[in-house]
């Protein structure tokens, strides 16, 4: 006999199941979601990493370039100005001014090549400039949208644990 009425002698009493609400399964989309996420921050972190270091090696290929071309310019011009000091004083024949006169045309062309190629260098480098920054900006905007997805969870968990009034 089940139930305490049953035991003295009146009728047995029906057990009514207990509503026991089966607990929820927890929802994992918004989890993994993240962990998505955060693989692809990691993606972009290594994108922005390699776009920096390109674009500090075309900026120090166009500064030194550019320095090459400075100095080959004073190199030039330090050969000339020995030259015609040489000459006005008296310390040096025609043809040797003549061929002090070659030698710094040919430096000047030397210069201009020099110049040339730093001008070339300058659009890699700005190309560089801007995948960089582009891969800067995808970033900060993964990690702001990851804020975002850490925040709403966060909020479904804190209402969730709240008793329902």
């Amino acid at each position: 006999m089940s139930g305490l009425a049953g035991a003295f002698g009146g009728r047995p009493t029906r057990r009514e199941p207990v509503d026991v609400p089966e607990p929820r399964k927890p929802d994992r989309q918004l989890d993994q979601l993240i962990a998505v996420r955060t693989h692809r921050i990691s993606t972009f972190e290594r994108a922005r990493l390699r776009a920096r270091q390109t674009w500090r090696l075309e900026r120090a290929g166009l500064r030194r370039a550019a320095q090459d071309w400075r100095d080959a310019v004073e190199q030039a011009k330090e050969c000339w100005e020995e030259a015609r000091a040489e000459f006005f004083a008296m310390r040096s024949t025609s043809g040797e001014f003549r061929r002090g006169k070659a030698v710094y045309e040919r430096m000047k062309r030397d210069a201009a090549e020099l110049q040339s190629m730093a001008v070339q260098a300058v659009d890699p480098c700005r190309d560089a400039r801007r995948a960089f920054f582009t891969a800067r900006d995808q970033l900060r905007e993964a990690q702001r949208q990851q804020e975002k997805l850490s925040i709403l969870r966060d909020q479904i968990k804190l209402a969730n644990q709240q008793p329902e009034a």
